[in-house]
């Protein structure tokens, strides 16, 4: 069989395509603002249906699928595959990425959970998850798997995440890159940083948060709140090689996720491998799919969700810590991304032979 795969890329939602998935690239927009939708996202929300059917939408897909003639399609997030599964029948092989939401929040609805386990037990459905994990969560709703499912873990670039420098820093900086929201839990890590920082005397650490997002003006008012205005700072969004400029500069990598009352949990956040790569020890929480990739001890300390005491604590005893040639071996060998194409090409073929 051939290494070189033709590929297209479909977008079911409107806006401009993504100029790194190249030409071949095509929207079939499914009308979520539809009057239809609204009602079914509603009956959704109460549990009583999952049905996203919808013959217009079907018929453009077909042409654009047909047109194609693939031999596998694969979907990359399985929540959103119903548009896919529901508006096309075919007996192709059809691969499905569980990432978080999908794995995780989406599993309090009970419908959601029935069509599950009806697809997965069908010949051409086969499965990938970003952790073990977040599989875990299937099977414990009760979902079984016709066809072997594949833990793929979210690959990273290690030629482009690499420290170039290794100095000592004069004091320790703890950095977190991420979204503000309710899982990536910034406000704990503020708290727990002004425990660390009155446990010593003359401290000089400093903590930097790298990103946008709703909760970073309550963020800001905590730490004016806590008098840290000297020693935290928030540096906005930042493109890629502003983050690595940041994680030079950095001595820790901090990234205390939790699970929101909703339960939407995520995989192995991309940032804890990318700051791996660049030989940072990491804090972070026993959350899903993390202590895949984070050894307690050894490579990083994780703490319960929500545990300020322990997280202050870890910071102390992780700031003499140096880089850890450890994580970015650990990377190349287990979150490349040339692994990862790898591996996509093994599943591949072990579904087409």
């Amino acid at each position: 069989m051939s290494n070189h795969f033709d590929t297209k890329y479909i977008s079911y939602v409107d806006g401009e395509l993504n100029s790194n998935l190249g030409q071949n690239s095509e929207r079939v927009v499914f009308p979520e603002s539809s009057f239809k939708s609204k009602v079914r996202w509603r009956l959704e929300a109460m549990g009583l249906i999952f049905n996203w059917q919808e013959k217009s939408y079907a018929n453009k897909l077909k042409q654009a699928i047909d047109a194609f003639d693939p031999h596998v399609i694969h979907c990359q997030f399985s929540y959103e595959a119903a548009k896919l599964i529901q508006n096309y029948e075919t007996d192709l092989p059809i691969v499905i990425n569980f990432r978080g939401y999908g794995a995780s929040y989406k599993l309090h609805n009970k419908k959601y959970v029935s069509w599950l386990k009806k697809i997965l037990n069908q010949k051409n459905i086969h499965p990938i998850f970003v952790s073990n994990s977040l599989k875990n969560n299937l099977l414990n709703k009760g979902v079984r798997f016709r066809n072997k499912p594949n833990i793929l873990y979210t690959g990273v670039d290690s030629d482009i995440f690499k420290r170039m420098k290794n100095v000592r820093l004069e004091n320790t900086v703890f950095l977190q890159v991420s979204n503000f929201n309710d899982k990536k839990g910034q406000e704990i890590t503020i708290k727990a940083f002004s425990n660390y920082i009155k446990s010593r005397e003359n401290r000089q650490s400093r903590l930097v948060f790298v990103g946008d997002g709703k909760n970073m003006t309550k963020c800001k008012e905590l730490v004016d709140s806590l008098n840290l205005q000297d020693k935290v700072l928030f540096k906005g969004g930042m493109n890629r090689e502003q983050i690595i400029s940041e994680m030079e500069k950095s001595s820790i990598f901090v990234h205390h996720s939790l699970t929101p009352p909703n339960g939407d949990q995520e995989g192995i956040p991309n940032s804890i491998i990318e700051a791996m790569s660049m030989e940072l020890p990491i804090l972070s929480t026993y959350h899903s799919g993390i202590p895949e990739a984070v050894e307690h001890g050894v490579n990083g300390f994780l703490c319960q969700e929500n545990d300020i005491e322990s997280y202050s604590k870890q910071m102390s005893a992780i700031e003499s810590w140096n880089y850890l040639t450890i994580n970015r071996e650990k990377v190349i060998e287990q979150f490349n991304i040339n692994s990862h194409i790898d591996q996509l090409k093994h599943i591949y073929y072990h579904i087409l032979d």
